[in-house]
């Protein structure tokens, strides 16, 4: 797989998520995906067992380790979005065709196929699964934990709804992400940049279309600490200034890795 040229490109960030990522891959792993593809996973923390974990799959999945949070080695934390790491696997990557993905997913079935198959024949769409559940009490996670990384279908009923029509689990053709300059990397806040991302590939004429695939956000502790409610309130600003702007990231090299 690793001497054809990707079809598909599975970007996957992770920010201290090693302990879930290893689900997500998992899952992953057990899936039928009949193109050639990469995964890309983006270390944004800190070393940590993501780099071990990846390297369980490194034939399986096609898998690319990269680290991005060179910024974190002085121990000390530096948030900067999702959309950073994103971007910068969108820019290794070499895939036609980019799946956009939280290391906290677990895949429930042939997600990249149901996802890859529609842009295939029109490249114009987000494509997105037709299930998305959020493991908010986290009983999904301990579910799967037991079983060794398998499911039983009754243990979705503990799960509530995901909004599934943003990145946490979509695909777009690689020209229509780049088209609009991939995610703002002036969003250095908590949340809209997935809002922001979207929105745009809207106005540049990119539809929804719902797919077979079917995926679960695992379980994992919000940030209510110090400080979020600015951190929301800058994204939040800067979304509603910049709602008529379709491309970002103009007149600077993004998605660079450090």
């Amino acid at each position: 797989m690793g001497s054809l040229k990707a079809i598909v490109s599975i970007i996957i960030p992770s920010l201290l998520r090693a302990d879930l990522l290893k689900w997500n891959l998992f899952s992953l792993a057990q899936q039928k995906i009949p193109y050639p593809f990469e995964t890309i996973v983006l270390n944004d923390g800190i070393p940590d067992d993501t780099e071990r974990i990846c390297r369980e799959y490194e034939q399986n999945l096609n898998l690319k380790y990269f680290f991005s949070g060179k910024r974190n080695l002085d121990g000390n934390i530096k948030w900067r979005g999702q959309g950073f790491a994103m971007n910068i696997g969108a820019r290794i990557s070499t895939g036609s065709i980019l799946i956009l993905c939280d290391a906290e997913m677990y895949h429930l079935n042939d997600t990249v196929f149901h996802l890859v198959e529609p842009l295939l024949q029109k490249p114009n769409l987000i494509t997105i699964p037709r299930l998305g559940k959020n493991d908010w009490s986290g009983e999904f996670l301990r579910h799967i934990e037991e079983r060794q990384g398998k499911y039983a279908p009754e243990a979705l009923e503990h799960c509530d709804e995901l909004r599934i029509k943003l990145p946490f689990l979509m695909a777009v053709s690689r020209s229509e992400f780049y088209s609009i300059g991939g995610f703002d990397e002036d969003f250095v806040g908590v949340w809209y940049e997935d809002d922001d991302l979207v929105g745009r590939l809207q106005m540049n004429a990119c539809s929804y279309f719902e797919t077979g695939a079917e995926t679960v956000h695992l379980f994992h502790p919000r940030d209510k600490g110090e400080g979020v409610e600015e951190r929301i309130a800058i994204n939040e600003k800067l979304y509603f200034e910049k709602m008529s702007q379709i491309v970002r990231n103009q007149g600077r090299e993004w998605g660079k890795l450090e």
